[in-house]
């Protein structure tokens, strides 16, 4: 419980201005609870207090409590199809090394061995208690409990291999996997534009399509971790024949192989700078079929779109929000842009260590550690 309330604390100093009165208001604890751990985590050296700025009133200004960044530090894995990034960064998302590597010519042993190789030498860098955890980004389907990647579509070196059980056995740290579209949804909450909000959705348009659904500030995942496979909801009943068994699923039409098959372009960025307008008012088209339902079962706030839709892809963002305003029956305006923080591949695993290992309550089923980093 203690350590539950510790997180809960970290969570609410990290979105900012916050005494310890104010702590006290908010999480229902008395103020006596709070001093007795906000203490705690001063001492920790997990956070700090200075006066709050500009404050009306008589009397000095209250203390106000924030995250020391720096503190702690978290090394996170972005594996995609060809090469993989790896990165070392603080809890304010900062990053403090980072580099892309090529995989090696092999099996997904071999590889994970030479990733490992390379956080021994990032560990070297800080002392060994400053560093939280792994956090692995991947293409899905991955077991995130087991942290296992499963068989994504031409991913086959890491099929059924347990990335994070082979990583802890190499370094003793406690390492999470998510598949990439929770994942970058972690980097959008955490350090993008979806810091202040409860409601939205991080939907990857790539060579599939997927989407990380938040629904009052908590992660949607369904009975068995698999949910909001966006990709695979009918857009056109008895439509082209799909590898998941259905037809006309909707990453048969909007995914970018589908969408630019039997074009003359051979990716989306050149469709972007032929300045195609037909194929990218079709993709708006598709993607607003599916967005309009997502909006209407979930009653989002807004749809952060990433992949490799993202170059040039405001435009297609605005029409995409043009359609879902005179569609949706939602009572509210829906935000539809595009991701800042997809950059980093790293940044999208470091959030998923900061994430499930830091800043909410511990669950150890989902790692292999002894004990609690606090």
């Amino acid at each position: 419980m203690k350590e539950n309330n510790k997180c809960l604390i970290l969570r609410m100093i990290r979105r900012g201005g916050y005494s310890r009165a104010g702590l006290a208001k908010e999480t229902g604890l008395t103020k006596a609870t709070i001093s007795l751990l906000t203490d705690e985590l001063m001492q920790s050296g997990l956070i700090f207090d200075e006066p709050a700025q500009d404050t009306a009133g008589v009397g000095r200004n209250p203390l106000i409590l924030k995250l020391c960044e720096s503190s702690r530090c978290v090394i996170g894995i972005g594996l995609s199809r060809n090469d993989y990034q790896l990165g070392l960064f603080d809890l304010g998302g900062n990053c403090l090394e980072m580099e892309t590597k090529s995989y090696l010519h092999g099996d997904a042993q071999l590889n994970a061995q030479n990733i490992a190789e390379q956080i021994e030498k990032y560990r070297g860098m800080l002392p060994d208690r400053n560093i939280i955890g792994i956090g692995i980004a991947s293409p899905g389907p991955v077991n995130y409990k087991t942290g296992t990647i499963l068989n994504p579509p031409d991913f086959s070196k890491w099929h059924n291999f347990n990335i994070c059980e082979y990583l802890f056995k190499k370094t003793n740290l406690p390492c999470v996997l998510e598949r990439d579209s929770y994942a970058y949804a972690m980097a959008e909450q955490y350090f993008g534009c979806c810091q202040t909000e409860d409601n939205f959705a991080y939907v990857v348009i790539d060579e599939g399509i997927g989407a990380g659904v938040v629904i009052n500030n908590k992660f949607y995942r369904g009975s068995q971790g698999r949910g909001c496979e966006l990709g695979h909801i009918t857009l056109i009943p008895n439509g082209k024949p799909c590898t998941c068994g259905n037809h006309g699923c909707l990453e048969c039409y909007a995914s970018i192989p589908a969408l630019i098959k039997g074009t003359k372009y051979s990716s989306w960025r050149e469709v972007i700078d032929a300045n195609d307008t037909k194929i990218i008012e079709k993709e708006a088209e598709y993607m607003s079929d599916a967005l309009v339902n997502l909006i209407n079962l979930f009653d989002l706030e807004t749809v952060v779109l990433g992949g490799g839709i993202i170059y040039g892809g405001h435009r297609l963002a605005n029409i995409i929000q043009s359609q879902v305003k005179s569609r949706t029956i939602v009572n509210h305006p829906v935000r539809v842009t595009i991701s800042a923080s997809e950059k980093s591949k790293a940044l999208a695993g470091a959030s998923t260590a900061m994430h499930n290992l830091f800043f909410r309550p511990l669950d150890k089923s989902l790692y292999k550690a002894n004990e609690t980093q606090f």
